[in-house]
């Protein structure tokens, strides 16, 4: 699932939360009766009053985050590179272009180089955790 926002709009609480309404109903679809543990970091929308009502409503449990340590998103530490060098060098004359181009390869991408990222995320949490919050190296 990605999603672009228009030219000058920011995430703001109500914007994450219908995110996190979505991603619960595809969660819903796909893995029936499963929990789920939350992570995300400490940013405003994150932690907002309005996100934490609608987070203990379908019970989902926050995992403690670190302040300042966004290296712990599987989409900073895996995947945005990633996309950058696969389109690295190619010119695009709109941003709709550059949305296709980025949804394209989201979706030609193996499912392994997901579940790659995605588990790395347990240990790279561990540590950051251990460390206080400190930065945690990328692993490759």
């Amino acid at each position: 699932m990605a999603e672009f926002l228009d030219r000058g709009q920011t995430i703001t609480a109500a914007r994450y939360v219908q995110t996190l309404h979505k991603f619960r109903r595809a969660l819903r679809d796909k893995r029936p009766g499963r929990n789920l543990n939350l992570l995300h970091e400490n940013a405003r929308p994150h932690a907002a009053r309005l996100t934490s009502e609608a987070i203990a409503k379908v019970g989902w449990e926050v995992l403690p985050h670190a302040s300042y340590s966004p290296d712990l998103a599987p989409s900073d530490y895996h995947l945005f590179g990633f996309v950058k060098d696969q389109l690295r060098g190619q010119r695009y004359e709109t941003t709709e272009a550059i949305q296709k181009a980025v949804r394209l390869c989201l979706r030609m991408t193996e499912t392994e180089f997901y579940r790659r990222g995605i588990f790395k995320l347990p240990e790279r949490w561990k540590k950051c955790v251990q460390r206080s919050g400190d930065y945690v190296k990328k692993v490759m």
